[in-house]
């Protein structure tokens, strides 16, 4: 812990005392949450950002989205609009956040919504579009007036919740003991070899209740990368390559670049940044002679603002280690 850290303590301890009385008053019943008929099933965490949750919403959509009418609700964080927003066909990135408008674009038919409270924004999706039969939400974890179905937390395992803090000493939202509102923890962006050995460790340390199971899984990287062209990331070996980042986490892409021998400088911006005309102008500046590699939100950001000609994204999706079926098939109790 960071000298910086250690200073906050105090402040730490009184949002975890804070944090600690909220969630007893729901426990008890002196705070309400809201039920729906509907399944309802939040993939959310424990920590702030980057603990893969967009990978996982596109694989439960993949996976069910042929024999189920699924919504898709998020808050649609850094959009510019604000309040209940249900997704068209022509709907900007601006109008919804980045990750819903992935979602839209990656399932085209889904009905994507965003709205600040989740609760108005399942009534309303329900009162504009007939038989849904479940919503998959985003980072609604925290959000105990609505009381999900299933709730799926994802830790990284770089940083396991286990390890960690109350913000702002650590990087955790609410105290660790919140983990037991789940019925799926999942251990995300693991090592693609990963041993048996090493996993019983984790699972000695979560120490899961009888309701719950773990899950472990790692991120799989697309080798084609999609732009104006497709282009083989092994086609990038012999070129100096731009890597433009506004993600929580970059470590896990650094890594595989390096692995795949790419050379890249790294213009890193925070979570969710929403680019200028500065921003594009000196990305423009310092790939000179250079391709381009950014994430698939960043992608849709900047080409948005401006066409770049050299410009690729790299894809991924979820991976699990093992136990997909196992998963898939949790998920289907819940649809019942």
């Amino acid at each position: 812990m960071t000298l910086l850290r250690i200073l906050l303590l105090p402040i730490s301890l009184l949002y975890y005392l804070f944090q600690t009385v909220k969630n007893k008053l729901y426990k008890f019943n002196l705070l309400s949450s809201k039920y729906f008929s509907v399944p309802t099933i939040s993939v959310g965490n424990l920590s702030v950002g980057g603990s893969g949750k967009t990978p996982l919403v596109n694989h439960i959509i993949s996976t069910f989205k042929n024999d189920y009418k699924i919504a898709f609700l998020s808050r649609g964080y850094g959009r510019s609009s604000s309040g209940y927003v249900l997704a068209k066909k022509n709907t900007v990135l601006n109008e919804i956040g980045d990750e819903p408008y992935l979602i839209k674009k990656n399932h085209e038919e889904l009905t994507v919504a965003v709205s600040e409270k989740r609760v108005f924004g399942i009534e309303k999706t329900l009162e504009k579009i007939n038989d849904i039969q479940m919503f998959v939400l985003d980072d609604a974890f925290q959000h105990r007036s609505l009381k999900c179905k299933l709730n799926i937390v994802l830790s990284k395992f770089s940083r396991p919740y286990f390890n960690d803090f109350v913000i702002p000493s650590g990087n955790l939202r609410e105290p660790k003991s919140g983990i037991k509102r789940a019925q799926i923890i999942i251990i995300s962006k693991c090592p693609s070899d990963l041993n048996k050995t090493k996993r019983q460790e984790i699972i000695k340390k979560i120490k899961p209740l009888p309701y719950q199971k773990v899950f472990f899984t790692t991120i799989d990287y697309n080798e084609c990368l999609k732009g104006k062209n497709n282009v083989m990331i092994n086609e990038f070996r012999d070129s100096p390559v731009l890597l433009v980042t506004g993600i929580a986490d970059t470590s896990e892409l650094e890594k595989y670049l390096k692995k795949r021998k790419i050379r890249f400088d790294h213009l890193k911006y925070n979570d969710h940044h929403n680019y200028s005309e500065n921003d594009i102008n000196y990305i423009k500046s310092k790939s000179i002679g250079k391709k381009v590699v950014t994430t698939k939100k960043d992608y849709y950001k900047i080409i948005g603002f401006e066409s770049i000609k050299n410009i690729y994204y790299i894809d991924i999706s979820i991976k699990f280690l093992s136990g997909e079926n196992d998963f898939n098939s949790e998920i289907r109790k819940t649809l019942r």
